[in-house]
């Protein structure tokens, strides 16, 4: 299906959802529901989190559907809703424990489909640890690199995500990467990564 009419069937649905069609509702959530996921997952870094929270979001967004405007994407306004429930989850927990580019240079790297078990299993432990060093950064940063970096968003809908102008988002991300660089050089994991490349 073309790209034009993917967006169009998507809102006939969101007509239909807003109108209480629940089919229609179910639908479109299912197109989302992997993405639902992959954000909880990098704010919680477990499955049981992730799939609760993700579950509690759909509820959410089930709540809210009739409050979409248009004004912006529904992936944006989506987004919105689902890191606003995670960031209050967080809060109520009070459990604080880029571009693809970007995060190559801070050590990440998607895993390739023709990559042989050696570097999967370096690119597992690799993805690992830089969840694991999310979860130590603020909400503040956590929430810009996940939005960023590992989402692809561009600066203007992370704007209206997180309720910003782009010059805060920017200045927002670089504070984020500089907080990831230091405590990723502290991670021995990390180094232990460096020395193996260095010696293949």
């Amino acid at each position: 299906m073309a790209e034009g009419e993917n967006f169009l069937e998507e809102l006939e649905l969101i007509r239909l959802s807003q109108a209480g069609n629940l089919d229609a509702l179910e639908q479109l959530l299912s197109n989302y529901e992997k993405a639902i996921y992959n954000l909880t997952f990098r704010y919680f870094g477990n499955h049981h989190d992730a799939s609760d929270v993700g579950q509690e979001a759909m509820i959410r967004i089930f709540q809210k559907i009739s409050d979409f405007n248009g004004k912006s994407s529904f992936k944006t306004w989506l987004y919105r809703v689902v890191t606003n429930l995670c960031l209050d989850e967080l809060r109520h927990r009070k459990n604080k424990s880029t571009s693809l580019d970007e995060m190559k240079e801070i050590g990440y790297e998607p895993t390739s489909g023709f990559a042989n078990p050696e570097e999967l299993a370096e690119n597992a432990e690799r993805n690992q640890m830089i969840q694991e060093i999310l979860m130590q950064l603020s909400e503040e940063h956590r929430t810009i690199l996940i939005l960023k970096d590992i989402e692809g968003m561009e600066y203007l809908e992370i704007a209206q995500i997180i309720g910003c102008n782009m010059g805060t988002v920017k200045s927002r991300l670089n504070r984020a990467r500089e907080a990831f660089r230091k405590k990723l050089i502290n991670q021995p994991k990390y180094n232990n990564l460096i020395e193996r490349r260095v010696q293949a």
